[in-house]
């Protein structure tokens, strides 16, 4: 989605034709349009009304985010995990450093 700068008015005027509103969103090119702009550089493309296309972009940002605390949650416990598992290996390499160590004293 393209978000683009707030205009001085009210309603978002159309910088490409004078005094037309941005009431309509152009749906394969993900910009709110005119009517003008429905027949010269978006003709054939599909439309709908830009406030059906509000709600619906606020919908899916509702489900996005409802599912974000988990995602964060998760993220903690395998950070947590892979600490763990950090801990372990480094434990398991001064062991095998030993033993190496031990070896080479054997064979002197």
């Amino acid at each position: 989605i393209k978000i683009l700068p707030p205009l001085s008015s009210s309603s978002p005027i159309c910088r490409n034709h004078d005094n037309q509103i941005l009431d309509l969103y152009c749906q394969q090119c993900t910009i709110p349009v005119c009517v003008k702009c429905t027949i010269i550089s978006h003709k054939g493309h599909p439309v709908d009304e830009v406030s059906k296309q509000i709600v619906q972009n606020k919908e899916e940002i509702q489900q996005g985010l409802e599912g974000f605390p988990v995602s964060q949650e998760h993220l903690k416990e395998v950070m947590t995990a892979g600490e763990e598992m950090k801990k372990k290996i480094k434990a398991r390499k001064n062991e095998v450093d030993t033993i190496i160590r031990q070896a080479f004293a054997k064979l002197q």
